[in-house]
């Protein structure tokens, strides 16, 4: 009984089904992985957000007294205390908010997640001072502004915590997810392969028992959702299917002369990935599953390749996302953060190193006269002269808004660190060209010095934003304070 007659044995089409099966499975958790960091790096940037608008309202704030209010300050107050309300309603009870890049997007409630407690904390935070900003905004009055200015002192900061804690909790849950995903792609993929192999498997059993041994294993290879190709112990291609001669943009008659590694070779030592050699007429990156079989007691080696290009390009467009400040093309808070926590690992005890909050000065002044299109095209210059202070010791980032952080490695003291500051200010100083404007800008920078390992990296940064805050009140320039942390 030979194949064309469809004696078929059904364990094989099982086989072939299950093919399919993991295969589909393992493109739906792809989409799925996809979909949950875009979720999550949106949570997460708001929750960042959320940190730097906290701040915010107590700088218009205090721009705001009675005695010099006027109706765009109170605005511009009014917009930011809606904005933070808004948001953290969004993460309590679900809704939509404005994304960090100015469009609507809707937030499921945090209620069912691990760090909602912190949520929750933050709301009860956030209501007393929520009451008394929307009075003093609609009256402002200076018996207002004395009790609000006293709960803005009792609140901010514990407000400020709670953000930090829920942005670092946002984070070790998306990586905790993402673990769990990649988990169970590989058990996807282990067990695609072992239907793969049981299927081929089933195929040469199959094929011994018929008469057309060659014209079986060749439709079954055209059959093949990927590209393979079988070579013996030498390497030399002993059949291959359309489309791995696709791929590859070789034909049948070249491929016959071919042996497997000069076709495809490693890519930087990684076990399942390899590129084209200079051999191919394309380039593309491969995903590769090798597996053996014995014909007629004679070795053979499967090939199952499948160009994973467009998925590796994907993968690094989703990491840019996670760790770039799509303005000013620096990185972002939670790259910095990484840097400083891995610095706090491996740091010794005798290492001194410094982190410095970079705030503009009248940044908002800025926005406010001649437009925020104008403030962004000033943060992207900004973010291109920060960048020729970067070097392998130091780490610069945009934490938010107008303000950056810069984390200065293994310096001989804090001389040092306030001679970098100083460079910093000047370079930012140099007039800023737009069009037919010609505007100017300065910048406070509070440094902390540090040595050793800490026990919370994230407390550095804000005694460095509480120092920047120090450096604004100084009436002589540069504007630079530095406060060494001492736990």
């Amino acid at each position: 009984m030979n194949w064309r007659k469809g004696s078929i044995s059904p364990f094989l089409t099982y086989s072939i089904i299950l093919f399919f099966i993991f295969d589909g499975t393992a493109l739906g958790l792809n989409i799925w992985l996809t979909q949950s960091i875009q979720s999550q790096t949106i949570e997460l940037n708001l929750a960042g957000r959320q940190r730097m608008l906290s701040q915010k309202m107590v700088k218009e704030f205090l721009y705001a007294p009675p005695s010099a209010t006027n109706q765009t300050q109170l605005t511009t107050l009014k917009e930011s205390v809606s904005l933070f309300d808004r948001t953290l309603s969004a993460f309590r009870n679900g809704g939509t908010t404005i994304n960090t890049d100015n469009t609507l997007v809707t937030i499921e409630s945090f209620q069912h997640r691990p760090y909602y407690p912190l949520v929750e904390q933050g709301w009860n935070n956030w209501l007393p001072l929520r009451t008394q900003v929307l009075s003093y905004i609609n009256t402002p009055s200076p018996s207002l502004y004395v009790a609000l200015n006293q709960a803005f002192a009792e609140q901010n900061n514990l407000l400020l915590n709670n953000m930090n804690a829920l942005a670092l909790a946002i984070e070790q849950q998306a990586r905790y997810e993402t673990g769990k995903i990649r988990f169970l792609q590989a058990i996807a993929l282990l067990l695609g392969m072992i239907n793969f192999v049981t299927a081929y498997w089933l195929y040469r059993n199959r094929i011994n028992a018929l008469e057309h041994e060659k014209t079986l294993i060749e439709a079954l290879l055209q059959d093949m959702p990927s590209a393979v190709a079988v070579t013996d112990d030498d390497g030399l291609i002993v059949q291959a299917n359309r489309k791995f001669m696709t791929l590859l943009a070789i034909d049948s008659d070249a491929l016959n002369r071919q042996k497997i590694h000069d076709l495809i070779v490693p890519l930087d030592d990684q076990s399942n990935l390899y590129q084209l050699s200079n051999l191919a007429f394309k380039h593309a990156i491969l995903k590769v599953e090798k597996s053996s079989a014995f014909d007629n007691g004679r070795h053979m080696a499967i090939w199952q390749i499948e160009d994973v290009s467009h998925d590796m390009a994907e993968r690094e467009h989703l990491t840019s996302l996670a760790y770039k400040d799509p303005l000013t093309s620096l990185e972002n808070r939670v790259a910095f953060e990484d840097h400083l926590k891995a610095l706090n690992q491996t740091s010794g005890n005798d290492a001194l190193h410094a982190i410095m909050f970079l705030d503009l000065n009248n940044f908002k002044h800025i926005n406010d006269n001649f437009g925020h299109n104008k403030g962004d095209i000033i943060l992207r210059e900004v973010g291109l002269r920060l960048k020729q202070f970067i070097s392998p010791d130091i780490k610069i980032a945009r934490h938010g808004g107008d303000e950056f952080t810069i984390l200065l490695q293994n310096i001989e003291d804090e001389k040092h660190a306030i001679c970098c500051a100083k460079e910093i200010i000047e370079a930012l100083k140099t007039p800023y060209y737009i069009g037919l404007e010609t505007l100017h800008i300065d910048a406070s920078i509070g440094i902390t010095s540090f040595k050793g390992q800490q026990e919370d990296p994230s407390h550095l940064i804000t005694n460095a934003d509480r120092a920047m805050y120090q450096a604004k009140l100084k009436p002589d320039t540069p504007n630079i304070h530095c406060a060494p942390f001492n736990g």
